[in-house]
């Protein structure tokens, strides 16, 4: 399979989704980005991507909303929440609970971990499938 893995990342911070965009696209990912909710789970539903992430606080949709939709819409889709939004870890706990595949504090400790953890969503994306065996594999 030689398609890029896909990514939307869905924050109103323009900076920080440049940041995801450009560190991304240079390591070789497909990314599009959205500065709503509503447009980031259109550009889901346009571009089925592998893995989204998307911040809590959002106008229109929250990720709350969005989260909900793709599990809903796009049950492969892994869904990574990252937000300054803090009250102890109990919205982590609710997130985790209803899907999101890992939870972010901002600002991100490393870009670095973030990418370790978008690799860990699409290296179990690929091994999520109901068979055992690797047939057809070249």
């Amino acid at each position: 399979m030689d398609e890029k893995p896909r990514i939307v990342a869905i924050d109103d911070e323009v900076e920080f989704i440049k940041t995801l965009e450009e560190f991304f696209s240079a390591r070789g990912y497909e990314v599009h980005v959205a500065l709503t909710g509503t447009s980031g789970v259109q550009l889901a539903d346009d571009h089925k991507p592998h893995v989204v992430l998307v911040d809590l606080k959002l106008p229109g949709m929250d990720g709350d909303q969005v989260l909900a939709h793709l599990r809903r819409t796009h049950p492969k889709t892994k869904v990574i929440v990252i937000t300054a939004y803090n009250d102890g870890g109990k919205t982590k706990q609710r997130l985790l609970a209803q899907g999101a595949f890992a939870y972010f504090d901002k600002p991100l400790p490393s870009l670095r971990e973030l990418a370790a953890t978008v690799q860990r969503a699409l290296t179990e994306n690929h091994t999520t499938e109901p068979q055992k065996g690797h047939r057809g594999t070249e």
